[in-house]
């Protein structure tokens, strides 16, 4: 089983699949906002993986909070 602990679900997904691998998603709910700001946007990160079945996995999920660096560092 690929291991895909704490990559983004795009990325986990992609790796997933190229291994042939099938999976079920669980989406948990985080403490931040899901609001995006101007410097900052939500990406869905895996959290927890679980082998169900031969070539199929269990992802939980939950959002992070990405900040992005601008001309004169972080921006509120």
């Amino acid at each position: 089983m690929p291991d895909v602990m704490a990559l983004p679900l795009n990325d986990a997904v992609k790796i997933l699949a190229a291994a042939g691998w099938d999976f079920e998603l669980v989406r948990i709910s985080s403490r931040y906002r899901d609001k995006e700001t101007e410097n900052s946007y939500m990406e869905e990160y895996v959290v927890r993986q679980r082998k169900l079945s031969d070539y199929k996995v269990l992802l939980t999920t939950m959002l992070k909070r990405r900040k992005e660096v601008l001309e004169h560092g972080f921006q509120n």
